[in-house]
């Protein structure tokens, strides 16, 4: 089973992230520790609370420290597959690129994170939208856990590419198609659609008003990689008016 991580404080983007995974567990089978990282007294009335609202099974770990020092003693004593946490809807993905609790988590840790925006109701995975940008995987392992979820949820998987040149494609990334499709094979439906635009965001934004019905957002994160284009300011900007939808970051 894979052990998913919730870093909460109790604020409302804390009950959006556990309402939401406590739905996405009925789908794609995983254990839910919540964290709560805490300066001086524990928060024994909140944790309560918090407890009442979820009536669910799930563990809650309470550590004296800042986010970033009991996130990492955590980590180098337990398995995490999977983080979850909110944002503040548009505001929040915008920040998700900047200066945010989770931008600084993202750079930390090799796991993956699952973004939920604050009131985000889950509804059941049924296509997902991987933003790609066709360069060639150092460590093609990093996409397991997007197979198990396309698989556990019967999902299929949209690989867009975001061309913003009119050059031809280059020998790599024709090889590159052919490897993905390889990579996924029959068991998980996908399908590929490259987009014209002047901007990387711009590109991902008009796919996401074309196409509403994507319930997931996945971004691969690499050095001098598509995210690293998202996290300047003005497409960090742009790609915050997109539909809010949650997004996974891989690592890769």
């Amino acid at each position: 089973m894979l052990n998913v991580l919730i870093p909460i404080d109790f604020s409302n983007t804390s009950y959006s992230a556990m309402s939401y995974a406590i739905e996405f567990q009925k789908e794609f089978n995983f254990s839910i520790t919540c964290m709560h990282a805490f300066k001086a007294n524990k928060p024994r009335r909140r944790v309560e609370k918090f407890k009442t609202h979820f009536p669910f099974e799930f563990k809650l770990k309470l550590i004296q420290g800042d986010l970033f020092s009991c996130f990492e003693h955590y980590e180098n004593r337990n398995r995490i597959d999977l983080i979850i946490m909110g944002t503040k809807g548009a505001q929040g993905i915008k920040k998700l690129f900047k200066g945010s609790n989770t931008s600084n988590l993202m750079l930390q840790t090799n796991t993956p994170i699952l973004i939920i925006p604050e009131d985000t109701h889950y509804e059941p995975l049924n296509k997902i939208l991987w933003a790609s940008d066709f360069k060639p995987m150092i460590n093609p392992s990093a996409l397991d856990l997007l197979k198990k979820i396309a698989l556990s949820t019967d999902s299929s998987v949209r690989i867009a590419h975001v061309k913003t040149s009119n050059k031809k494609p280059d020998s790599h990334t024709k090889s590159e198609k052919k490897w993905e499709d390889d990579y996924f094979g029959r068991d998980i439906r996908h399908s590929f659609k490259k987009i014209r635009r002047s901007s990387v965001s711009k590109g991902i934004k008009f796919y996401l008003n074309h196409k509403d019905d994507n319930s997931l957002l996945v971004l691969i994160r690499r050095e001098h990689g598509l995210l690293d284009k998202l996290f300047r300011k003005n497409h960090s900007e742009e790609f915050a008016q997109s539909p809010t939808l949650p997004v996974m970051i891989i690592h890769e």
